[in-house]
């Protein structure tokens, strides 16, 4: 674990030295590539890259590595050296008393469309025990190859479209394309969300630079990123009427702002904890603008439980500005047992399991007018469960 540490240090400071050289010392960070025929290859690339004298201690053990890989010798790591798609993947992988860690570096490259560059990209991400590791400097660092001067120089990635954080989530794989030309984004869980489920985007190449896709476009099926972030602790956890603490901020570029601490308890303590303080961002009462649902726990009712939620409804109070967002608690929201969310269908559904231990009780709920939420008709029952979107 020490060693991959040292490299991931190694590494951090590395891109940190890539995203901050500005057009005035292109100079000191640039070099000629050489090869042979009429076009470098991404083993040209490469090589000129790790051999630069700047970068040695920093990348020392990429650098051997691929030296020792070069002269058909054994190396700590395995490479991956596809010439005709331009892609070089290097993997270490460390299996020690800690566990196992794993350290991925991708390098690949793209012509643009003046005929005359090619932008290299080189990325990391790490790995213990089947999670990620994030730094600041995780992701990919970008340098622009001139065919007329046999010359590279490190670029900003700002310049070609990508953001370290896009849509401010710095929790981010990005995943170099072997095939195709598109960076592959995955957004796993994390220590402070580990609940949310893994969801994945692209960055879009157009021959100049990448597209950042709009929240609509980046999420599949139809999700959508995080518009806030929400730091939540769960309070007298251990006692008989536990509640909570969260403290909602605006996600996304050029959020951070906070908007609310939202604090709530429960009289009855649930029997089932394990989700107690789970957070769901989604529009419950369908006006446009998403709320937040905070999990309860759930309450054993014969041979099955019931989850339920507290509604925090959000209000902006200065138009359209999401920064003067405040949430409000539906308190008859916890009523409604298993709750979920009816997009398609403008309702609030909640549903059982009747007694034949297949079928499924449902009834519906509607916003009205004046804000309540109030039933809408009679129950009925579902030879299966819903599919609700």
């Amino acid at each position: 674990m020490e060693l991959l540490k040292k490299i991931m240090m190694a590494t951090a400071i590395l891109l940190g030295v890539c995203s901050t050289v500005s057009a005035q010392e292109e100079d000191i960070f640039s070099f000629t590539v050489k090869y042979q025929g009429q076009r470098p290859t991404i083993t040209d690339f490469v090589t000129a890259f790790l051999q630069q004298e700047e970068l040695g201690e920093v990348w020392g053990n990429v650098s051997d590595q691929w030296k020792l890989y070069r002269q058909g010798k054994k190396t700590s790591g395995t490479f991956t050296v596809d010439q005709k798609n331009g892609f070089i993947e290097y993997k270490r992988i460390i299996n020690d008393a800690e566990g196992r860690s794993e350290l991925v570096t991708e390098f690949c490259y793209w012509n643009m469309s003046d005929n005359r560059h090619k932008l290299l990209a080189v990325n990391n991400y790490f790995s213990e025990n089947g999670k990620y590791y994030f730094t600041e400097h995780s992701g990919p660092s970008l340098l622009l190859f001139d065919s007329q001067t046999r010359r590279m120089s490190f670029a900003t990635i700002g310049d070609y479209g990508l953001e370290y954080a896009p849509f401010g989530d710095t929790s981010v794989i990005f995943n170099l394309p072997r095939q195709g030309k598109n960076i592959k984004l995955v957004f796993p869980p994390t220590e402070e969300k580990p609940n949310r489920e893994t969801t994945y985007s692209e960055y879009v190449w157009d021959g100049k630079m990448f597209h950042i896709p709009s929240v609509e476009e980046a999420m599949p099926n139809g999700a959508k990123a995080d518009m806030y972030d929400v730091s939540l602790r769960i309070v007298d956890e251990q006692g008989p009427k536990p509640g909570y603490e969260c403290i909602v901020r605006l996600a996304g570029i050029g959020g951070g702002k906070t908007l609310q601490v939202l604090e709530a308890r429960i009289e009855d303590r649930p029997d089932l904890m394990d989700d107690f303080g789970k957070v769901i961002e989604t529009d419950v009462n369908f006006d446009g603008i998403r709320d937040l649902l905070i999990c309860l726990g759930a309450q054993k009712v014969s041979d099955q439980s019931f989850m339920h939620y507290d509604a925090w409804i959000a209000k902006p109070t200065n138009g359209a500005d999401e920064s003067s967002i405040q949430f409000v608690r539906y308190k008859n929201f916890r009523g409604i047992a298993n709750a979920e969310v009816d997009h398609v269908n403008k309702r609030i559904l909640s549903h059982y399991l009747v007694r034949d231990g297949v079928s499924y009780n449902y009834s519906a709920h509607r916003w009205r007018e004046n804000g309540m939420l109030m039933e809408d008709g009679p129950s009925w029952v579902e030879k299966k469960k819903l599919l609700v979107k």
